[in-house]
């Protein structure tokens, strides 16, 4: 279980997985079973970059960067990771059977020790989940305000529904005045679902249940992957991630037909990745980059055209990177801007059907009053 770390150069302090506490011992073996989160991404390119650009070999590398990992799961599938590489396998394919990181990382990560580039290689990596990590919390924490006053106009409903408004049923009942249709309505739909709750929520289950088996289908994952293409700020994403991976890999020197496979790998829409594969056998029929780009009907027109004046005057990489940074901006006003008329949007309709609730409640009280 122990591994030996190897010489440490430099003035960095030797470290050794020989140096566990107890609480890393109890936890040493136990991995993440899904892929790492971008922020353990970045915390791990950016602290192997740190090491690596000081002039230590991977080797050496690995044992301080098992003792910065902020997690035990990190720490062990660092501590795996160094293990195999101590066995002389190949920092890119130790990774790979790790089976936690994305294969995007992992077939970059090659190409960084291929060209000798593997310090500059995890710098863009950092850099690259960062971005990806941010942008995923700005679209998070754009939904967190309108999901919480939905979830607190729900729950002002169902007490309305179920203990407020039930109580009227029989002191009408009682008077012998009607109640009116709004409140009857409501009350109703009350004693419907307190009557027949475990129908609906069977039915409810099996709804979900058999809606999950169907998009976890090869036919539901392209239905989905189609349906998500329709949506502006879902074909924005994708167009947004699809340019950010293009100019990290023409920036490194790739060629274009080197670059569209793993470009492959950062999404898991079918319908992109399928269409992905056909551009990257059109471009090595020798098909011009943009003209088979211009195949996929959701591609930015933007990027189509920068891209033809990037491929006829020899400057794609600098193209596109321009393109990235522009996409970028776009993607994150529209994310804001969003996030604005979503705010009001759920205000009014929580605040009209709550409305509608107190009204049924004021309703027979006015009644009442009236008759009496």
């Amino acid at each position: 279980m122990p591994i030996n770390p190897g010489p440490v150069s430099g003035n960095l302090k030797r470290e050794s997985i020989w140096h566990m506490d107890v609480a890393d011992l109890l936890s040493f073996g136990r991995r993440p079973s899904r892929p790492l989160s971008l922020k353990d991404l970045a915390v791990f390119c950016r602290k192997a970059a740190f090491l690596l650009n000081a002039g230590l070999p991977i080797k050496a590398a690995m044992p301080i960067l098992y003792a910065q990992m902020p997690g035990r799961a990190l720490k062990s599938v660092v501590s795996d990771v160094h293990k195999m590489v101590m066995q002389g396998e190949k920092f890119s394919k130790a990774i790979k059977v790790a089976k936690v990181f994305p294969a995007f990382m992992c077939g970059y990560v090659d190409i960084g020790e291929k060209t000798a580039q593997l310090p500059k290689v995890c710098e863009q990596l950092a850099d690259f989940y960062e971005q990806q990590a941010t942008l995923k919390d700005e679209l998070t924490a754009a939904m967190m305000y309108p999901a919480a006053v939905s979830l607190m106009m729900l729950g002002v409903i169902v007490l309305a529904v179920t203990l407020v408004i039930p109580g009227y049923s029989d002191m009408f009942a009682a008077s012998g005045v009607p109640l009116p249709a709004l409140t009857a309505m409501l009350i109703g739909i009350s004693d419907f679902l307190g009557e027949n709750w475990l129908v609906v929520l069977a039915g409810i289950s099996g709804g979900l249940i058999i809606m999950l088996l169907f998009l976890r289908s090869s036919r539901g994952k392209a239905f989905s992957s189609r349906i998500k293409l329709r949506i502006p700020l879902l074909r924005q994403n994708i167009n947004f991630r699809l340019v950010q991976a293009m100019s990290l890999l023409l920036s490194s020197g790739l060629s274009v037909s080197r670059a569209i496979p793993l470009c492959r790998e950062i999404t898991e829409n079918s319908r992109v990745r399928e269409d992905l594969q056909n551009l990257s056998a059109n471009v090595d029929a020798g098909i011009a980059f943009w003209e088979a780009l211009g195949q996929m009907k959701y591609i930015d027109p933007l990027l189509i055209g920068l891209a033809r004046v990037g491929e006829e005057t020899g400057s794609l990489p600098q193209t596109i990177q321009k393109c990235h940074y522009y996409f970028e901006a776009a993607y994150r006003h529209n994310i804001r801007r969003m996030n604005k008329l979503i705010e009001p949007l759920v205000t009014l309709v929580m605040g009209v059907i709550l409305a509608a609730v107190m009204l049924a409640v004021v309703l027979p009280t006015f009644e009442l009053a009236t008759v009496l």
